[in-house]
C-alpha cells in the first residue's frame, strides 16, 4: 500500500518537500489533484534507468501555498530538547497505530533529511537519528509541540579541544576537598560576590576551560552541582595556596584501572541505547534531606537518573554476582537489582522486569532486566548508583558514589546546565526542559522514613 497512484504524463503538481535520496534515486514530495481527487506523496525525479519522470513546468500550478518556513535546512544537525515522538508521516490526528516509529530520547542528535511540511498546525521535519534501542531510524518529527514548546533545535558543534595542563577540556574531575567556585580566576582584590558557592568533596566537575595562571594558582572553569545553589559554572583553583589539592582526577576503582581516559577503560553502559539525564548526583537536597540512611539524612540525590523509557534493556556494567533481586522494595526503589563486583556494588532501580536471579554470576554487558517506573517515581527512568569499597552508609550519601566519572563519556549525555558557554544557546531551553523533568525530581524515588526500615 506504499503506492498511492500512478501520475499520467502531463500531470501538474506543486513541490512541497524534498529532495530526499532513497534507493539511489532523488525523490520529491508533490501535491496536486487528479480527476478531482487530491493527492500528496513522493515521486522519483528519474527512473532507475535514468529516464526523466519529473520536470519543471513553464507556468505556475494552481495549488496549495508553498511549504512553511521552519528553523532548519536539509542537512542540518538537530538535537531533541525532550522526548520527541517520531512518525511515519507528518501530523498527529486521525493516524493509524503503526504511524509512531519511536519516542526519541532527550539530547539525541539527528540529521534533517526532508521538510518542512505543515500538518495539524505544526511544522514537521524528516529526521534520521537513533532510536532508544540503538537502531537507525528515519521519520517525521514536529519542530514544536501543540502548545508552542520547542522540541527540536539546532545542535551545538561538537568540539574536541587539545589537552592542556592536568586535565583535558571536557574531562570529568572531582573535588578533593571543599572548593570555592568563583566568577573569575584569582583570590586577590576580589569583590564579595566573586564567590558563587562551594563544591562539596567528591563533587563531579566538568572541565570547560583552563588552565589560567592567576595569583600563583592554576584555575579551571568547571560546571557542577553545589548543595546550596544547585548547578554552578565558574572558576576553581586546582590547589589551595598551601598546596592542598582541590581538584583531582577521579580515584580508581579498587583493583581496577577504571577510569582511565588514555586507554578508554571505563565501566560498561548500564543500558542499551543512548539517553539523557534528568537528575545528576547531589541535586535537590531540599527533597533528599527528608530521606535518611541508617539515621543520617541524605545530602542530595545519591545516584544518576537516566531518561530511559519503559522497557529499555539494562546491562551489567562489570563482571560480578547478583546480590539482590527485589520485586517490591518497601523503601521506594520498586523493582531493583543490586550486583556485587570486585570493587563494590552497582544498583538499578525502578525496573519493569528481571533477567537474573540471586547468586548468578554475570559478565559485563549481560542483560539484567528492563527499565520502568516502579516504586516511588512519577516518570519512567533508571536510577543508577554505585558503592566503592570500602564505603560508609552513614556518610550522607548512603555509602554511594557518583557513577558519572566511571562511565564512558560516549555513553553519557550531560544536561546543558553543566556544559558552559559551548551550549549557551541552550541555557534558556535548559530551564524549560528541566520543567518537563520536574515530576522526576519531585518524586525522590524513596519512601518516607519508617521505624525499622533499612534501605538498600
Amino acid at each position: 500500500n506504499d503506492v498511492l497512484l500512478a501520475l499520467p504524463a502531463g500531470t501538474q503538481a506543486t513541490v512541497v518537500g524534498g529532495p530526499t535520496a532513497a534507493d539511489g534515486l532523488t525523490w520529491w514530495q508533490v501535491r496536486g489533484a487528479l480527476a478531482g481527487n487530491a493527492f500528496d506523496g513522493w515521486a522519483a525525479e528519474t527512473a532507475p534507468g535514468g529516464a526523466v519522470l519529473l520536470e519543471r513546468t513553464t507556468s505556475p500550478v494552481d495549488g496549495p501555498a508553498p511549504p512553511p518556513a521552519g528553523s532548519f535546512q536539509i542537512g542540518d544537525t538537530i538535537i531533541t530538547r525532550t522526548v520527541v515522538r517520531m512518525r511515519r508521516t507528518p501530523g498527529i490526528t486521525n493516524k493509524p497505530a503503526n504511524d509512531v516509529i519511536a519516542d526519541i530520547s532527550q539530547g539525541v542528535r539527528g540529521t534533517v533529511r526532508g521538510g518542512p511540511q505543515a500538518a495539524d498546525s505544526l511544522i514537521w521535519w524528516q529526521v534520521a537519528t537513533t532510536s532508544p534501542a540503538g537502531a537507525s531510524v528515519t521519520g517525521w518529527m514536529a519542530e514544536t509541540a501543540p502548545g508552542g514548546a520547542v522540541l527540536l533545535e539546532k545542535a551545538p558543534a561538537i568540539v574536541t579541544p587539545p589537552q592542556q595542563g592536568t586535565f583535558a577540556l571536557g574531562e570529568l574531575a572531582v573535588s578533593a576537598d571543599t572548593a570555592r567556585v568563583r566568577r573569575t580566576p584569582g583570590i586577590n582584590n576580589k569583590p564579595p560576590d566573586d564567590v558563587l558557592a562551594a563544591f562539596e568533596p567528591r563533587t563531579t566537575l566538568n572541565i570547560l576551560e583552563g588552565p589560567r595562571r592567576v595569583d600563583g594558582l592554576d584555575w579551571w572553569r568547571v560546571g557542577g552541582i553545589t548543595l546550596t545553589v544547585g548547578e554552578v559554572i565558574g572558576w576553581v583553583a586546582e590547589r589551595a595556596p598551601n598546596g592542598v589539592a582541590l581538584v583531582t582526577k577521579p580515584p580508581k576503582l579498587p583493583g581496577a584501572n577504571i577510569p582511565d581516559r588514555a586507554t578508554g577503560n571505563y565501566l560498561g553502559a548500564p543500558f542499551a541505547g543512548a539517553f539523557g539525564i534528568s537528575q545528576l548526583w547531589g541535586e535537590n537536597p531540599q527533597i533528599y534531606s527528608r530521606i535518611s540512611y541508617d539515621g543520617v539524612p541524605l545530602k542530595g540525590h545519591n545516584g544518576i537518573d537516566f531518561l530511559t523509557p519503559n522497557g529499555v534493556v539494562l546491562l551489567a556494567v562489570d563482571d560480578g554476582v547478583v546480590a539482590e533481586v527485589v520485586p517490591n522494595d518497601p523503601s521506594g526503589f520498586g523493582m531493583y537489582v543490586k550486583l556485587h563486583h570486585s570493587w563494590g556494588e552497582s544498583l538499578y532501580a525502578h525496573m519493569q522486569s528481571f533477567s537474573v536471579q540471586p547468586g548468578q554470576s554475570i559478565r559485563r554487558g549481560d542483560t539484567i532486566g528492563r527499565s520502568d517506573n516502579t516504586g516511588f517515581s512519577n516518570g519512567p527512568h533508571l536510577h543508577f548508583a554505585i558503592r566503592i569499597n570500602p564505603y560508609n552508609r552513614q556518610d550522607g550519601w548512603g555509602g554511594f558514589s557518583d557513577p558519572l566519572p566511571y562511565l564512558n563519556p560516549r555513553d553519557v549525555q550531560l544536561p546543558p546546565y553543566v556544559l558552559g558557554a559551548a551550549v549557551a544557546a541552550a541555557a534558556a531551553a535548559s530551564l524549560e526542559a528541566r520543567a518537563a523533568y520536574r515530576p522526576l525530581e519531585e518524586a525522590p524515588g524513596y519512601s518516607p522514613d519508617l521505624p525499622g526500615l533499612r534501605r538498600p
